[in-house]
Order: structure tokens, then C-alpha cells, then sequence
């Protein structure tokens, strides 16, 4: 099988519990008003070397920027306040980001990350949405990845 390009339309964002295996109780989080970001990156360093015009890079260890997760906030939602349990609590979550290629949500890829939520921050606007911006600070490397569906 193979995919064709996809759109940030065809998402979901799940939070489950964490843990040391991968969770079992996700729950979708409704209302993502922004597109959910994930990747990595390296720490770049400079190599200076005397008598040389040009410095030299080399690449050290990896980490994965802190996920900004904006949502339409529904102030008596349950997996909304979880999430702010979770920033006040200082605890530990998983996030499951799922990209789907179609609004079918049956073929895509996924990825799974241990995450704090940091902060919340609420917004809005007289004419604007009310929304809630939790950052999601990553834990580590990505917990799971792979082709949607699952497969049992």
C-alpha cells in the first residue's frame, strides 16, 4: 500500500496514563483548534579548529521540542480538565498524535510520546473562540510509532 500526502484536517490527539509499556486508555482529546506538531532535533557543535577558514559541526545528543496543543476549551469536558490535572498535578501522561491521509481515519501513522503538560494558557478575543493552549513538555525519545490502524 501506498499513502498520498495528507492534511492537518485529519488528526486526533489522545492522552492515556503513563506508564513503563504503552498506554491502554487513550481518550480523545476534542476541539484541537491547532495543528499538533511532532519531530526531533539535534544539538549542533561547533568544532573550532585553529589555522582552518571554515568551522566544522558535528551533531550530539537528540530531544523533541515542547508540543503546543491549542483546543476550542470546553471548561466541563472531562479529557480537558484531565489535562489540567495533569499540569497541576506535575505528573506524567501519554500523548498519541494519529495522522490520518483521508477524513475516512482508517490509514495514516501514529506516534506516542511521555509528556508533562508544562502550561496552560487560556486565550481569546470579544469576536474569537475561547481556547486553552496546554504545552506538552516530551519526555524522552517517541515511545511508539508506526503505520494506522493498529493491528492487534
Amino acid at each position: 500500500m501506498s499513502y498520498d500526502i495528507m492534511s492537518g484536517a485529519n488528526l486526533k490527539v489522545e492522552v492515556g496514563t503513563a506508564g513503563t509499556v504503552l498506554a491502554t486508555d487513550f481518550e480523545v482529546v476534542p476541539e484541537v483548534n491547532t495543528f499538533t506538531t511532532s519531530g526531533f532535533e539535534s544539538t549542533v557543535i561547533n568544532v573550532k579548529t585553529f589555522n582552518s577558514a571554515y568551522d566544522r559541526k558535528l551533531l550530539g545528543t537528540k530531544s523533541i521540542p515542547d508540543i503546543s496543543l491549542a483546543v476550542n476549551y470546553l471548561a466541563d469536558n472531562e479529557v480537558h480538565q484531565k489535562l489540567e490535572q495533569l499540569a497541576d498535578d506535575q505528573t506524567r501522561c501519554q500523548i498519541r498524535l494519529s495522522y490520518y491521509e483521508d477524513a475516512t481515519h482508517t490509514t495514516g501513522f501514529y506516534v506516542v510520546y511521555s509528556c508533562f503538560v508544562s502550561t496552560t494558557t487560556i486565550g481569546g478575543d470579544k469576536d474569537e473562540v475561547v481556547t486553552k493552549t496546554f504545552t506538552l513538555a516530551v519526555d524522552g525519545a517517541a515511545i511508539a510509532s508506526g503505520l494506522l490502524p493498529l493491528v492487534p
